[in-house]
């Protein structure tokens, strides 16, 4: 895979989670139970610092990425993926539906392999054919 491929699906998980959240912060203004527990201020916050750890990525500044790739792993998978899992068997009741749960653990899960093929360097930074 491209590093540009790659950056590309990262803005996409970006995007998701700003969606996620939004919906989840819209939920909760009209008084209904947000999408997931999570504070959906704090995961927008949450995925603008991510978006701002591609940016060494653009920059071709690799070996920093991967490091803040690597920062993501631990911050994202845990809070995206295994505090989501454990919920879903010991207070399924703070997320708004199944589907919700589903969403929060698929996109986190997209966004989890992403940041596992960059640090492990797995892409290519040279334009092939150019």
């Amino acid at each position: 895979m491209k590093l540009s491929t790659l950056l590309l699906l990262q803005v996409i998980y970006f995007i998701l989670g700003i969606l996620y959240n939004g919906v989840s912060l819209f939920l909760i203004s009209q008084g209904q139970l947000g999408l997931a527990p999570t504070q959906p201020v704090m995961g927008t916050i949450s995925m603008i610092t991510y978006a701002i750890f591609l940016i060494p990525g653009y920059l071709r500044k690799i070996t920093l990425y991967r490091i803040l790739m690597g920062v993501a792993i631990l911050v994202l998978g845990y809070g995206g993926v295994v505090t989501h899992i454990i919920n879903i068997f010991t207070q399924p009741q703070v997320y708004s539906s199944i589907l919700s749960w589903a969403a929060a653990v698929g996109i986190n899960l997209f966004g989890l392999v992403l940041n596992i093929i960059a640090v492990l360097g797995k892409f290519k930074t040279q334009n092939a054919g150019a």
